[in-house]
């Protein structure tokens, strides 16, 4: 099976940027779309399907599907969006397509990057925008990092009880945000906000081997092993600002693909 993998398009801060046009796709048998695309995730479900219609699409949100929205209610509206299409919406959920198991949700963060978690959300809640502009409990209140870390603790549940059952055939693991310390962007190192970026789950990775995590979020590209688990990241980051400019992240090729055999 060959994945091509996607993230972090960012539509709401590029201009002039897209998918290739069909005869310039990559050899592919299902696209991974690990989070940020756009704000509000119903919209990027038929950003999707407008254009990847015939083939399966695995999308989960980053922080960004929620801004300017509920956190659940855009990725119910998502659902139903995808429901009875080629588009399959995962949080904390697996699907098997052609023998290879999938297991997605988009993590967030347990904010143990540096061992000092209260200083970490505190500066995560000052200087953050998911925690201005991302709405939780039906619209009633602004999102907060005891919010996201409860749901990283949900999502890496879902992941080891996932990886602890046996299964015939290759798994992936799709995250938005980092599952290791190496996720981090250079020169970021030791910034406490980037303990809002990625948490150290390499004794998860190391214990279980999945064959490959995917992530975004960091606006990096990553292909490495972990054990012998293949760490990938494929990050347009934000730009172009202009048609026929430059994106954030330069390694960014929007044709990356990677094949799993069964």
């Amino acid at each position: 099976m060959k994945l091509w993998i996607l993230s972090d398009i960012h539509t709401e801060l590029s201009r002039g940027w897209d998918l290739p046009p069909p005869s310039e796709w990559p050899d592919f048998d299902v696209l991974i779309m690990a989070g940020d695309l756009m704000p509000h995730m119903e919209r990027g479900v038929d950003w999707l399907r407008e254009r990847i219609p015939d083939r399966p699409v695995i999308y989960i949100a980053g922080n960004h599907e929620a801004y300017h929205c509920d956190i659940d209610d855009t990725r119910e509206q998502a659902k139903e969006a995808a429901a009875g299409t080629n588009i399959h919406v995962l949080e904390n959920e697996s699907v098997v397509i052609d023998g290879v198991r999938t297991l997605a949700g988009t993590l967030w963060t347990d904010f143990q990057l540096f061992d000092a978690p209260e200083i970490a959300m505190r500066a995560a809640a000052q200087f953050m925008n998911d925690y201005r502009l991302i709405r939780t409990d039906a619209y009633s209140r602004i999102l907060r990092p005891l919010d996201t870390l409860a749901r990283h603790v949900a999502t890496r549940q879902f992941i080891e009880n996932g990886l602890s059952q046996p299964f015939s055939g290759p798994t992936v693991v799709v995250t938005h945000h980092g599952p290791y310390r190496g996720a981090l962007r250079a020169g970021h190192e030791r910034d406490v906000l980037s303990a809002a970026y990625a948490s150290d789950l390499s004794p998860v990775i190391k214990r279980y081997q999945p064959d490959v995590w995917i992530f975004g979020h960091t606006h990096r590209s990553d292909n490495m092993l972990l054990g012998s688990t293949r760490i990938v990241s494929n990050a347009k980051g934000y730009g172009p600002q202009v048609a026929g400019g430059q994106w954030e992240n330069p390694a960014f090729d929007p044709t990356f693909t990677i094949e799993i055999k069964p």
